[in-house]
């Protein structure tokens, strides 16, 4: 029997999308999921059952992946043949059902300390804890002590994982999604001291010796190279696929903001000041398309810090949107359908959300021996059927458009291309500037450009050296730059 006031709550809550919704589930990979041919097609059955109009699927575990079009080995383990790919299976298959797919990436992990990766292809021997200099990527605290998660602050590091996710997006053209976890510093202690990425930080900083911890600029340039990893794959998958959909496992730990300026107390919490990812920036600013807060919280103990988190998310969704996490994994059934009666309702400000994605499939809530089928039913019984996939009007009909570029130098130190300014003007006689930044990488981009004909113009140490051919930037069009200079040209004159 149909809960006819939650289901009436739900539709009310979501009234602004009408019969659209996200009900989704992160399918991980250390379950039964989609390791096999079989596996697939009992979870989309499931699915099915619950109502479901997309899978988010763990295609790269800790450097290792489930699909064949990959620079990184497959995974080695018993039960999974790496002659299959998983990844393509499951999309032909779910697009069969009516279903999207996310392939859904583990960014910074690259393998846990013990026993060592059983493929001699891994990255973790190139550039795992035995490698030296540029050549070891891992993390590390102010003491030295290396983490399993690479450092953003490391330009090779941050690049191949950008390339990575990115290929996907031109290697499987039917993919509808790329949904990136891990996307941060660890937890487990104050990291970013890669020696390449101190050293970086030093010469943008005109510094010299060790970061401390506390340090503002410190935190800041840490922060930064997390949001400019995701700005890079945005620009560059849009590029490739303008409708495919960039979404991220968004951190929140403990109780959410709270106080009279919501956006200020975010500023103060774990994901913002710990781990480095500014999630409220990224869909601010539009790098983001879908923000998935894993609001996972035992609703006996802490009902009140999912009700808080809720709250910031509806009203606090900025040029994207926000589709809820629930760790279904730690309440019993009754308990999360009770969480979903508070993530349908509309805040004062008649804001709401874009649906929910449940972790997990495969452990769907706190007690072992009741049947998963039980959840499955439940979530339909409560939601009703599947809803349709929301319409992002800003891919469906966007009245903006994206421009990225790449600073090459040649014949001189790599470390000539970070950090540098970059303005995009307008060609036409438009008010419009932009002043941006280069990555490590030399990458530099930005995103919801009014449609115009735009140049780029570089800059250092307040002398122009470059100015690009004009190009025209139209709505739902990414557009690609490419600067190339030389040492001299970064020498006074």
């Amino acid at each position: 029997m149909i809960a006819m006031p939650l289901l009436l709550l739900f539709c009310l809550g979501l009234g602004n999308l009408g019969a659209q919704q996200y009900r989704a589930f992160w399918v991980d990979a250390f379950h039964q999921g989609f390791k096999s041919p079989a596996e697939i097609e009992q979870l989309l059955e499931d699915a099915t059952a619950a109502g479901a109009n997309a899978i988010f699927m763990q295609a790269r575990r800790r450097g290792d992946v489930y699909y064949l079009k990959s620079n990184e080995p497959q995974v080695i383990e018993a039960g999974y043949n790496p002659n299959f790919d998983a990844l393509d299976y499951m999309i032909d298959r779910a697009h069969a059902k009516g279903m999207e797919v996310h392939a859904w990436f583990v960014v910074t992990r690259l393998w846990t300390f013990g026993t060592p990766p059983p493929d001699p292809r891994h990255a973790w021997y190139a550039h795992g804890p035995s490698a030296q200099g540029d050549d070891l990527w891992m993390t590390a605290t102010a003491a030295g002590a290396l983490s399993s998660s690479i450092d953003l602050g490391h330009p090779a590091a941050s690049q191949y994982i950008a390339d990575l996710v990115v290929a996907a997006a031109r290697d499987y053209p039917a993919l509808d999604g790329l949904h990136l976890d891990y996307i941060r510093y660890p937890e487990d202690a104050d990291y970013g001291w890669n020696p390449k990425a101190v050293e970086r930080f030093n010469r943008l900083e005109n510094r010299t010796g060790t970061p401390v911890r506390n340090d503002a600029r410190w935190s800041q340039f840490r922060r930064s190279q997390v949001t400019q990893l995701v700005r890079q794959i945005y620009l560059r998958a849009n590029e490739i696929k303008p409708s495919i959909k960039i979404s991220g496992a968004l951190i929140t730990w403990g109780s959410g903001p709270a106080g009279a300026d919501l956006d200020a107390s975010y500023r103060r919490l774990d994901a913002y000041t710990r781990v480095f990812q500014d999630w409220r920036g990224w869909l601010e600013e539009g790098i983001l398309d879908i923000g998935i807060p894993m609001n996972y919280f035992n609703e006996v103990r802490y009902a009140s810090y999912l009700d808080r988190w809720l709250a910031f998310e509806k009203d606090y969704q900025g040029r994207r949107a926000i589709v809820v996490g629930l760790g279904n994994y730690l309440n019993p059934v009754e308990a999360t359908l009770t969480q979903l009666m508070r993530v349908a309702a509309p805040t004062a400000q008649g804001n709401t959300l874009m649906g929910v994605c449940f972790y997990s499939y495969a452990t769907t809530n706190e007690d072992p021996s009741r049947p998963n089928a039980d959840f499955y039913k439940a979530v339909a019984e409560t939601l009703g059927p599947k809803p349709e996939v929301p319409d992002l009007l800003w891919k469906s009909a966007p009245d903006t458009g994206h421009l990225y570029g790449w600073l090459r130098v040649d014949g001189g130190p790599e470390y000539l291309k970070d950090g540098v300014t970059a303005w995009i003007e307008s060609d036409t006689g438009a008010e419009f500037k932009k002043q941006v930044t280069t990555d490590g990488s030399g990458f530099f981009g930005a995103v919801d450009l009014p449609p115009d004909r735009y140049y780029v113009r570089i800059e250092s140490a307040g002398r122009e050296l470059y100015r690009t051919v004009a190009q025209d930037v139209p709505a739902g069009v990414t557009v690609p730059f490419e600067v190339v200079l030389s040492a001299a040209d970064f020498e006074a004159r």
